[in-house]
């Protein structure tokens, strides 16, 4: 903190003389040489940077046999030392994360160095199953930070994608296939994503690492958000996204499930929020499934009405459990949805240019709208709470 704005909060009165000398005694015991550790880093990033081009430019000089040799041992010394050191604490949790990330990344690449070796291939979905199934659970044991949830996350999607992709054709979106039940696998394959938000807020009550729960449950909750947020923008844009109503019955079944998880296992204002969000995109989700092939302006109002219900339902739920910057991007994503569609029912006056006036207009009190939305209502800041 820079002692500038410690005099200007003293100024302001906001502090006394004899507190501005605490911060700036406390500020210099806990100060890191931010210039020296900067120095290391580079340091160290340009060694590394070195052996990576040493090994790359005699890496077919080098045996196979000798090279996977080389990687296991390093896996195994990494793992070693995480089980040494790891479990008994004493490490900051930045270096606990980045050995457990350095081991799971080795393993990843492993598979594909297997192949390289041997010449082999196999769908993607295999290794990186393999790999969940390895690595799980060492990364959910002790991991602590978004760089191992983030990781394990992308792993969980990428396996799912890539099934879907050799066997499903992703590009389909749920959609029907020469698969023998197409409903039961594309409901299934979306749940596990849907299913760690309550297993990981189950987690949350019971572990000693509660902030690395919290982050799984927030990706697979923003998962949730983003999937029925396309699936909805598909819909109002190709009118019939082929879809299956048992898959999306399964996909409703599993966030309703995740939301009373959730609700059991936090009893706090942003848990039921959290809880009611998912329970209202599990109803809009399904509701799709019944709604008629639509064009024109009705596909238009219907997909923009959906859209808008669920980022409001994400506006409300910010209120109430006082998240401040979701509260704003709901209402910027449902400004944002009104605007398209201003634009999509007067594409016919486009070229006259009355179309283009009209919406810019629309587009200018929308904003406006949104400014005084925010200010009156937006959940007040954590500081400031």
């Amino acid at each position: 903190m820079s002692d500038r704005k410690i005099r200007a909060w003293q100024a302001a009165g906001l502090i006394d003389a004899e507190t501005a000398g605490r911060i700036r005694i406390w500020e210099a015991a806990h100060s890191r040489p931010i210039g020296i550790w900067a120095v290391i880093g580079v340091g160290a990033l340009t060694i590394g940077l070195g052996l990576v081009s040493l090994i790359a430019a005699n890496w077919d000089a080098i045996p196979g046999t000798i090279r996977l040799a080389i990687h296991m041992i390093l896996i195994a010394a990494l793992a070693g030392a995480i089980w040494w050191r790891v479990p008994k604490g004493g490490l900051h949790d930045q270096v606990s994360d980045a050995m457990l990330f350095l081991l799971a990344t080795l393993g990843l690449t492993f598979f594909g160095h297997l192949g390289q070796v041997y010449q082999t291939s196999s769908p993607l979905w295999q290794p990186l199953a393999t790999w969940m199934l390895l690595f799980s659970p060492l990364l959910l044991l002790y991991g602590r930070g978004w760089p191992v949830a983030g990781l394990w996350m992308a792993g969980l999607l990428g396996t799912t994608w890539s099934h879907i992709d050799e066997y499903g054709h992703a590009w389909r979106l749920f959609g029907r296939t020469t698969l023998p039940h197409p409903s039961l696998y594309w409901g299934l394959i979306a749940c596990p994503p849907i299913l760690v938000g309550g297993l990981a807020a189950w987690m949350r009550g019971i572990s000693d690492r509660p902030a690395f729960w919290r982050l799984l449950e927030q990706m697979s909750v923003t998962i949730i958000m983003m999937a029925v947020s396309l699936f909805i923008l598909i819909h109002g844009w190709d009118g019939d996204p082929d879809a299956l109503p048992g898959s999306l019955a399964i996909h409703a079944a599993a966030m309703l499930l995740s939301a009373a998880m959730i609700v059991h296992a936090r009893r706090t204002p942003s848990g039921r929020a959290t809880a009611a969000l998912i329970a209202i995109a599990a109803a809009l989700h399904l509701g799709q499934a019944f709604l008629p092939a639509m064009h024109g302006a009705a596909r238009a109002w219907t997909g923009s009405l959906l859209f808008c219900l669920l980022w409001a339902a994400a506006a409300a739920a910010a209120i109430h459990a006082s998240w401040r910057r979701i509260f704003q991007c709901a209402v910027a994503l449902v400004a944002l949805r009104i605007v398209i569609l201003s634009f999509e029912l007067n594409d016919d006056l486009l070229g006259s240019g009355v179309g283009l006036i009209l919406s810019g207009l629309f587009a200018l009190a929308v904003a406006w709208g949104t400014i005084r939305l925010s200010r009156h209502y937006a959940p007040p800041r954590e500081d400031a709470a």
